[in-house]
């Protein structure tokens, strides 16, 4: 991610080319290892995201769900990854979304430790509570990491993770422990001004 925030400063402010960004940050890649992606940026349009994998994001107004990432996987708990190198997927299997945003929304990303442990309606209650409780975007984030947590080692309560696991026809219930990573984000003016 690192290559990433390099490749955005070479950028033009007014046109970000989240693609090209993906592909100089997989290009300039060296270290061996492998890795999702998501990339998010707050236009004057909304918002521009370029996601590969199973982190992503979650945008949420008046505590509802306006938009979410699927996961790209090619088979059950087999997400599409990057790596340096000749055997990965490439940057050009990613994809990406314009989403217009307005003041008082709310942009969730993460790590698939987090939407394999919560729903989107887990998230979005945290969400609702914190932004009534006037609490940051950190301290938010924080309480959603945590939650997943918490769900990740809870071997009683159906997950993400859980479903997906029995539709794909293994016996699994409860969460699944794994990195988590949380971003919060509010939108608290937005416009051409």
């Amino acid at each position: 991610m690192s290559n990433a925030v390099t490749a955005i400063e070479e950028e033009p402010k007014d046109s970000i080319d989240l693609t090209r960004v993906l592909e100089k940050a997989h290009s300039s890649t060296t270290v061996p290892g492998s890795s999702t992606a998501c990339i998010i940026a707050i236009t004057n349009q909304g918002i521009q995201a370029i996601n590969l994998g199973d982190s992503g994001f979650i945008v949420i107004r008046d505590g509802c769900t306006l938009c979410r990432s699927p996961v790209q996987q090619h088979d059950f708990n087999f997400s599409y990854q990057l790596q340096s190198g000749n055997s990965s997927d490439l940057p050009n299997a990613a994809q990406v979304f314009k989403v217009p945003v307005a003041s008082g929304d709310v942009i969730v990303a993460g790590t698939d430790g987090l939407f394999d442990n919560l729903y989107n309606n887990d998230i979005t209650a945290v969400v609702v509570h914190a932004t009534r409780a006037g609490l940051e975007p950190q301290v938010t984030a924080q309480k959603i990491a945590a939650l997943a947590r918490q769900r990740a080692q809870d071997k009683n309560r159906p997950t993400p993770f859980s479903t997906a696991a029995q539709d794909a026809g293994y016996r699994y219930y409860g969460g699944k422990l794994d990195d988590i990573t949380v971003v919060v984000s509010y939108v608290t003016a937005f416009g051409n001004s």
